[in-house]
């Protein structure tokens, strides 16, 4: 069974990064036949064999597994409503530490991917991100400015993921270890 697959409000590309794949799957929720599986993870006691898109999407897998997708903070400014949907109908962000998953306009924001400076630099250099880069980097060192963490974003020393408001645009930046 095939079929447009689900969109993921929180996460903008998760073909892209390789969170769902064509592949022929049985689900492991809806029991369904399926050429579309969903293999970012979920964080669980008992592990599906084979989780579909439209599963994850619509929370079904979550529940059926009692787990969730991510292991991220939120601040109390996020709507409850869209903290559980990235938690459980989100696909999982690879990440090596729990990161913060920002928000705007009292919302969980848009996963967009890491960034990489040379890969996107008309983005790396918007004043929305140099600010985010700015206040990540005042909080690691007094000597630290926003052109240190978009340094470490090239190199690999800090995954930098870009994230953007679903509201009004504005990026939004969360760092992880390597």
């Amino acid at each position: 069974m095939s079929g447009a697959l689900p969109q993921f409000p929180y996460y903008a590309d998760p073909i892209g990064d390789g969170r769902i794949v064509r592949q022929d799957i049985t689900c492991g929720v809806c029991g369904l036949a399926r050429t579309w599986a969903y293999v970012g993870g979920i964080y669980a006691q008992e592990k599906p064999e084979a989780l579909c898109p439209w599963c994850v999407a619509d929370g079904q897998a979550a529940a059926r597994y009692d787990g969730q997708f991510q292991d991220a903070d939120f601040s109390e400014e996020a709507s409850a409503e869209s903290v559980l949907a990235v938690l459980r109908q989100t696909p999982r962000v690879v990440i090596w530490n729990p990161i913060f998953w920002p928000d705007h306009c009292h919302e969980c924001c848009v996963y967009l991917g890491v960034l990489i400076p040379s890969e996107s630099p008309e983005l790396a250099a918007a004043s929305d991100v140099v600010a985010e880069a700015q206040a990540l980097a005042r909080n690691i060192s007094k000597q630290w400015d926003a052109e240190d963490i978009l340094e470490c974003a090239e190199s690999g020393s800090m995954t930098v993921h870009l994230f953007q408001c679903r509201q009004c645009g504005i990026h939004k930046l969360s760092l992880d270890g390597t």
